[in-house]
């Protein structure tokens, strides 16, 4: 049977407006979002001090504790800085007497509840409620250009804690208007924790992540590290495998590998300009491809400028048409980057 299914998302951070309700359509389907006021939270980071098991009056499940025990005798620093707005940052240095150490600082914390009507709860149905938070929070950074509030693809650090619970609609709620009756049981009830759950992101195995080769990787990051030479283009390039790996988002992924694409190729030919080549300034990323890259290095980029075009031919599907590439073609994109940027290490 219908019912309204809710998600209380603890989220990490300040979502600066008025208390309230909004109701909307999104994806064809009514959902309310609500944002309560931000509440203070705590950060706690111990050292040097195990988690351990203790007792429980059920013996199938667990209670975890700190190894070290906690007294009021303890050494403590802390400081305290009140705010304009009355709010108070506090952070807090304690040894125990294990020599244990523990580091506090405060936060803030958003509660924002979203409904949506459905059969029951589901995986699926979780993914709907996030896709609105995120919307909710692209209207939220645009309204107000806070870009310190992250949609949750992009968060990094702590994330949501999502508690979810379903209450079936009762006869006197079917003969209801949508609005009214999401808005009865949004404001009589609460999520009874029948899901809790966090957005961290799984802990994986070396052997979980493809390809992945712990020691090579270290002599790669050793050498970047020691010989200085970390072009801004990579950083714009990991933004792009984001983009692509973790939120599904094979538009932006196009472009900024592009734009990283276009950064490496004009850095290269600045390199043989410092070399005393003469190389005329090219405005258009196509004549670099199709003449400069032909001029300094002959037939040997004959098969790369061919991918470069079809790289470029699908970026500019993307930013002239709206073009939305499947995964397959990001892939295919980031691949031919690849290679182009190995191309340009080798040359430079």
């Amino acid at each position: 049977m219908k019912g309204c299914a809710l998600f209380q998302f603890f989220y990490p951070g300040n979502i600066r407006v008025m208390p309230g309700e909004a109701y909307f359509d999104y994806e064809g389907v009514r959902v309310v979002v609500g944002i309560g006021k931000p509440m203070d939270s705590v950060n706690t980071l111990s050292v040097n001090d195990r988690i351990i098991t203790v007792t429980h009056d059920n013996s199938e499940g667990y209670k975890y504790d700190f190894e070290a025990s906690r007294q009021t005798g303890d050494n403590q620093i802390c400081n305290a800085v009140k705010r304009a707005d009355g709010s108070i940052d506090v952070s807090l240095l304690m040894d125990t007497d294990n020599e244990h150490t523990q580091f506090s600082s405060s936060s803030i914390t958003t509660l924002v509840r979203i409904a949506v009507e459905a059969d029951g709860l589901s995986k699926g149905l979780e993914i709907k409620s996030l896709n609105v938070l995120n919307h909710f929070i692209r209207v939220y950074r645009y309204a107000t250009r806070d870009t310190s509030v992250k949609e949750v693809d992009f968060m990094t650090g702590f994330k949501p804690f999502i508690v979810t619970g379903f209450k079936q609609y009762e006869q006197h709620h079917l003969i209801k208007d949508t609005d009214r009756r999401l808005h009865e049981l949004f404001d009589d009830w609460e999520p009874d924790a029948q899901r809790f759950t966090s957005l961290q992101p799984l802990n994986l195995a070396d052997h979980e992540l493809p390809n992945f080769d712990r020691a090579k990787f270290t002599s790669h990051i050793a050498h970047d590290l020691t010989t200085g030479d970390f072009p801004s283009w990579r950083v714009t390039l990991m933004r792009a495998y984001e983009m692509a790996n973790e939120q599904d988002n094979y538009s932006a992924a196009v472009l900024e590998s592009f734009i990283a694409l276009e950064l490496s190729l004009y850095d290269l030919l600045n390199v043989y300009r410092a070399k005393g080549n003469k190389i005329k300034k090219y405005r258009r990323i196509h004549d670099v491809i199709t003449e400069a890259l032909p001029n300094l290095f002959n037939k040997e980029v004959d098969g790369l400028v061919k991918q470069l075009l079809r790289f470029k031919g699908i970026r500019n599907d993307v930013v002239h048409d709206g073009y939305k590439p499947t995964e397959t073609e990001c892939s295919e994109c980031l691949s031919i980057a690849d290679e182009a940027f190995h191309f340009c290490d080798s040359k430079a």
